[in-house]
C-alpha cells in the first residue's frame, strides 16, 4: 500500500507553526507523507487561529475552502486554537469537519489518527521536521501566558505559562545548530518571564548564557520581551553574548498610564521609556519592533496624543499598529468607553502615517553603513533578498543585495539605498 498523505494549513503565529511541525512529525511517524496536492491527500490538517476576529473569519474560510477541495473519502481535521476555543461550536455547526484536535487533545493526537485511518502503523522512529527553510528555525521556549492582558484571549486558549526546562531547550539548539540552521528564533508569549513558572524566577539571561555557545556561529533572535521582566542584568546579558542579536521585539499596547491600567499591563509610561533608555544605552545599535492598539475602550484623545508622541519621540524602528478589537471572554469586551469604528480607524490611520515618516527616516540611516546580512533565497533577476540583523523574517522588511548567493549564507555587503520599505545593497568590496 502506497503511503498515506497529508497535506498542512498552518494558519497564524510561528508558535503556532512550531505546533504544526511537532503534529506532521508525529504524522510521518505513523506512515503518513506531506504533500502540497490538497486534492488527491487522504488527510488535510487546518492549523488555525482564534486570537482575533480577523484570524477566525480566516480559519473558517480555510476550513470550507478545504473541505471543497477534498477528494471524497478523505479527512479534515482542524487543530489549534479556534478548536479549543469554539469546539462545541464547530462541532455543531460545521458538518465538514471530521475530527477536532483542540490543544487539549494533542497528547492523544495519534489515537485521534488512528480512529480515522485504522490501518496505520507507528514505526517508533522520531521524524523531526521543520516547516521553515533550512536555514532557519523556531525554537519554542514556553507555553501559555501568565498575563492577565484585559483585550487578550491567549491565557483562555493556550493556559497559563508552562516554561520548557532548560536541558531540553539545549538539547533542541544544538540539534538545530547541527542540522546548519543559521538563525534560532527564541518564541513563547512572553520570553523575558521565561522560566518563572518552573524556577521560581525569570530564567531567560540564564538560558540564553546556556544556549548561546550550543548555537555556534547561529544567530539568536528574540521575540516579544515585555518591559516587565527586561531588568538591567538581562539587557547586559543580550548585550555580552556575540549570537544575540540586538533585535528586541517589545510589545508596549500603549503609553498613556490610564489605558495601560485598563489594559492590565502591569507597567507605565516611565518603566516603558526607562526600558528603551537602557538598552539603547547598552546597546547603541539595537533595533527595536513593538505593537501598539490604539482606540481600546475609554482611549481620550489625550491617551491617544501622549501614545502618538511617544512613539514619534522613541522612534521605533518597526511598529505594528492594530485596531482594537473586542473578543469574547475577555475582560475589556465587558469594559464601558468603547469607541466609534470609524475614530478607532482615524486613529489608526494617524499613527501610522506617522509611524511611516519614521521608518522611512530610520531606513535612511542605514544608507552607507556595511553589516552582515543572511540570505534567504532569490529575489528579482540579479539579486537574492537578504536581512540584517534588525529584519525579522516573515515580519520586517528586507535587504535586497545584487549578485547570487545561496539560501543560508552570510555576505557582506554595503547598504546603497532604499527602496520602499526594503533596502539596497552591494557586496562590499573584496567580499
Amino acid at each position: 500500500m502506497s503511503p498515506r498523505s497529508v497535506a498542512l494549513i498552518s494558519l497564524g503565529c510561528a508558535k503556532n507553526l512550531v505546533d504544526s511541525e511537532s503534529l506532521i512529525a508525529r504524522l510521518k511517524a505513523l506512515g503518513f507523507a506531506l504533500s502540497d496536492d490538497l486534492g488527491a491527500v487522504d488527510l488535510a490538517l487546518i492549523n488555525t487561529c482564534g486570537f482575533v476576529e480577523e484570524a477566525k473569519r480566516e480559519s473558517i474560510d480555510h476550513i470550507l475552502e478545504t473541505a471543497a477541495a477534498l477528494r471524497p473519502g478523505a479527512r479534515l481535521f482542524v487543530a489549534g486554537c479556534l478548536a479549543q476555543r469554539y469546539r462545541d461550536e464547530l462541532c455543531d455547526g460545521m458538518p465538514e469537519i471530521d475530527c477536532l484536535v483542540a490543544l487539549d487533545d494533542y497528547a492523544r493526537f495519534e489515537e485521534l489518527v488512528r480512529a480515522h485511518f485504522p490501518d496505520v502503523v507507528s514505526d517508533d522512529q522520531p521524524h523531526p521536521t521543520r516547516l521553515t527553510p533550512p536555514h532557519l528555525a523556531y525554537c519554542k521556549i514556553a507555553e501559555g501566558c501568565d498575563n492577565t492582558c484585559t483585550f487578550c484571549a491567549i491565557p483562555l486558549i493556550r493556559g497559563p505559562q508552562v516554561s520548557r526546562p532548560f536541558a531540553q531547550i539545549e538539547a533542541e539548539v544544538a540539534r538545530m545548530a547541527a542540522t546548519g540552521v543559521q538563525e534560532i528564533s527564541l518564541i513563547s508569549q512572553q520570553l523575558d518571564a521565561y522560566g518563572r513558572d518552573r524556577y521560581g524566577e525569570p530564567q531567560l539571561a540564564e538560558l540564553l548564557a546556556r544556549i548561546s555557545p550550543l548555537a555556534g556561529t547561529a544567530w539568536i533572535r528574540l521575540h516579544y520581551c515585555y518591559p516587565n521582566h527586561l531588568d538591567d542584568a538581562l539587557i547586559a546579558r543580550i548585550a555580552a553574548l556575540p549570537n544575540v542579536l540586538p533585535y528586541i521585539d517589545m510589545p508596549i499596547q500603549h503609553a498613556a498610564d490610564r489605558v495601560l491600567r485598563r489594559m492590565g499591563r502591569r507597567t507605565t509610561h516611565a518603566h516603558i521609556a526607562g526600558r528603551i533608555a537602557a538598552l539603547r544605552a547598552a546597546m547603541p545599535a539595537v533595533v527595536l519592533r513593538t505593537a501598539v492598539i490604539v482606540g481600546f475602550p475609554g482611549e481620550s484623545e489625550d491617551d491617544f496624543a501622549e501614545l502618538l508622541d511617544f512613539v514619534t519621540a522613541t522612534g521605533f524602528d518597526q511598529l505594528g499598529c492594530f485596531p482594537f478589537s473586542s473578543e469574547e471572554g475577555t475582560a475589556a469586551a465587558r469594559l464601558d468607553g468603547a469607541l466609534d469604528p470609524a475614530l478607532i480607524a482615524q486613529r489608526h490611520d494617524r499613527l501610522m502615517r506617522a509611524q511611516a515618516q519614521i521608518h522611512a527616516e530610520r531606513l535612511r540611516g542605514w544608507v552607507g553603513r556595511e553589516c552582515e546580512v543572511l540570505v534567504d533565497g532569490p529575489g528579482e533577476p540579479g539579486t537574492v533578498h537578504a536581512r540584517h540583523y534588525g529584519q525579522a523574517f516573515e515580519v520586517d522588511n528586507l535587504t535586497i543585495v545584487r549578485g547570487e548567493a545561496p539560501a543560508g549564507s552570510r555576505l557582506r555587503v554595503t547598504i546603497t539605498g532604499t527602496q520602499d520599505y526594503d533596502l539596497l545593497a552591494e557586496p562590499s568590496a573584496g567580499r
